[in-house]
């Protein structure tokens, strides 16, 4: 054997264990024991072998579970899987069957066969392309699958289209050796920094994927370029690593500095809206992916548009595709941020660059800039400039007078004074950039569509502030800020105040059992029926965790009890079995009435009523 399978044996049994570990090694196979069933789901989910031996009948959970729960995972749904089991009655082999098994043998077994069943099943796992040869990670036919299965259940997640910049030059420099430590560095950064409940995948070459089902997919875009950034520098020989660029020839033949090895990430969520189809949500990554690679070093691009533009058709073009580009070379970042800023209410897309170097990255891609804004202080960038195959305008921003001289005398279209004030750079770039060559219509939909852009931010931005992303919910923030503004107005108009606390019963064995992905389809799915059950006045919140704060102005203590047991029943009523067929989900909750002026004693008091609900027995409402 060429490299070792590696098989993974669950049974209860560690005599049994013992002699299938020593047979399957002595056979050339890499083994791993597992002594249950939620344990072999969790070690096949973590380290995915390459075929599984289960024996049915185990402790925790059974071979007919374990096997249900991993043709389910797309992460394992394509492992080969063979019962071990002493039972052998028809019903029991269909049953293992119908979960998902391919094949069986009844103890006592012979080894011989035993064996040659193991190795038909690899052969025949291995003429299936589902594992990225050069990194072992799932390749395009997982991914797409999980793509799918994760639409078609309206889950929301967040795809991460990561691909490494300047990598042909690195091959060139170093061999293609070294570049498949490369590729495989990035494989390891990305599996050690996704989090454990994440789908990641190797598109192919130095493209690679992660399915996200955080909430926070900015922060683990940070990590993974924080991580990567550091490690990087270690496949450089250090002569490379002092110049800071290795030299190379781009694909257009033009001799070029590059910069080290980056990534450029996309990042596209279904939490800001719909997507129809996995080829739709591909392209609009790669609309991103290319946004990121306008960008010099490390960086990503999340998308922010809430609506879902037409499909573009083949007699136009996509958005944005039409505007030229613009190269902007400048090392202070708020001086970039006003610049790109500028450009691109000038129907521009800009090529943002800190370092000469990095342009040379830059324009190795794009090569034919219509516009090149740069700080004169570094000679190199005058030389790059005319290196340039075409005639191309270039504005000089620079600190005085006499750098406005100079910059003209070498040739510059336009010098700008940069100032204290950025706003007077702005209206200078304003007189000096020239409008993109497009049509005055499209050039007003752009600026609308940038006015939209800012606007629906401004709303998100106000959103985000109160609502919880996961259910929808206010948060604990806004419900804390209007509770005394409830409370006066209950107050003047005498109308009667009352809080609900609710809380989901044993929830952290649900996260445990079942996966915080399931998890979280619970509390959405609660939070959801809370809303069945109030009126459009009362207020909902998630106050923490898996708990829920109603406050329900002008309704009397009796009512907010009937509105508490239909929560109550709605819940312990949904037909959970849709998301899990073992799942079942109830709510304890307690509740109390404003009395006098005190809202926080009202939450307090609704408190101790839901802890006396959990007392009681759980799934009830106390008050």
């Amino acid at each position: 054997m060429t490299s070792q399978a590696r098989i993974l044996v669950a049974d209860d049994d560690p005599a049994l264990c013992l002699l299938l570990r020593e047979t399957l090694q002595d056979a050339g196979y890499d083994v791993l024991i597992a002594g249950n069933g939620d344990e072999l789901v969790r070690m096949a989910q973590d380290h995915p072998p390459d075929l599984i031996l289960v024996d049915l009948m185990m402790p925790l959970m059974d071979g007919f579970e374990a096997i249900r729960q991993m043709r389910n995972d797309t992460r394992t749904a394509h492992l080969p899987m063979i019962i071990l089991t002493a039972r052998s009655t028809s019903s029991d082999v269909v049953t293992g069957f119908d979960n998902g098994a391919d094949d069986y043998i009844i103890k006592p077994y012979d080894i011989d066969v035993l064996l040659a069943r193991i190795r038909s099943h690899l052969r025949r796992a291995a003429q299936l392309p589902v594992r990225n040869p050069l990194t072992g990670m799932p390749g395009n036919v997982l991914l797409q699958a999980e793509l799918e299965r994760q639409l078609s259940q309206s889950h929301q997640f967040s795809l991460l289209w990561i691909d490494l910049d300047n990598f042909k030059a690195f091959n060139d420099a170093y061999g293609f050796a070294r570049g498949d430590r490369a590729i495989h560095m990035l494989a390891h950064v990305i599996t050690d920094t996704a989090k454990r409940e994440d789908f990641v995948g190797h598109i192919g070459g130095d493209d690679f994927a992660i399915v996200h089902f955080g909430n926070a997919p900015e922060e683990l875009c940070k990590e993974l370029i924080a991580t990567f950034d550091k490690q990087v520098r270690g496949l450089y020989d250090q002569a490379d690593l002092d110049r800071g660029y290795l030299r190379g020839i781009d694909r257009h033949g033009v001799a070029r500095q590059f910069g080290l090895l980056s990534l450029s990430i996309a990042v596209v969520s279904t939490s800001a809206r719909d997507f129809t189809s996995v080829d739709h949500m591909s392209q609009v990554a790669a609309e991103l992916k290319q946004a990121a690679k306008h960008i010099s070093g490390s960086s990503f691009v999340i998308d922010r548009r809430q609506s879902i533009p037409p499909e573009p058709s083949s007699n136009h073009d996509r958005r944005g595709q039409h505007r030229p580009e613009a190269l902007l070379i400048e090392p202070d970042e708020s001086l970039r941020a006003t610049i790109a800023t500028t450009l691109r209410l000038q129907g521009y897309r800009p090529m943002v660059a800190t370092t000469v170097v990095a342009a040379q990255g830059l324009l190795a891609r794009h090569p034919s800039p219509s516009l090149i804004i740069t700080t004169a202080s570094d000679p190199a960038v005058w030389n790059l400039w005319r290196t340039l195959a075409t005639p191309t305008p270039l504005i000089a921003i620079v600190r005085d007078e006499a750098a406005v001289a100079a910059a003209h005398a070498r040739g510059a279209t336009a010098a700008l004074i940069a100032g204290e004030n950025l706003g007077d750079l702005t209206d200078q770039l304003l007189l000096h950039v020239p409008r993109a060559a497009t049509t005055e219509t499209v050039e007003r939909q752009q600026q609308n569509e940038l006015i939209r852009e800012l606007q629906m931010r401004a709303t998100r931005f106000e959103r985000e502030a109160n609502e919880d992303s996961l259910t929808g919910l206010f948060n604990r923030r806004y419900i804390d800020s209007c509770v005394s503004d409830l409370s006066t107005l209950a107050a003047q108009r005498g109308q009667p105040l009352c809080a609900i606390m609710a809380d989901i019963d044993n929830f952290k064995q649900i996260n445990d059992r079942f996966t915080h992905m399931l998890g979280n389809d619970v509390l959405s799915t609660v939070a959801g029926l809370m809303r069945q059950a109030i009126r459009s006045d009362d207020i909902a919140a998630r106050y923490g965790g898996e708990e829920f704060l109603i406050l329900l102005p002008n309704t009397p203590l009796a009512v907010a009890i009937t509105v508490a047991e239909e929560i109550r029943t709605l819940v312990a009523g949904y037909a959970w079995h849709t998301l899990d067929p073992r799942l079942t989900v109830t709510v304890s909750l307690g509740v109390a009435e404003q009395r006098g002026d005190a809202p926080q004693q009202m939450i307090a008091t609704a408190d101790q009523m839901l802890y006396a609900a959990k007392r009681a027995g759980k799934n009830c409402v106390k008050s």
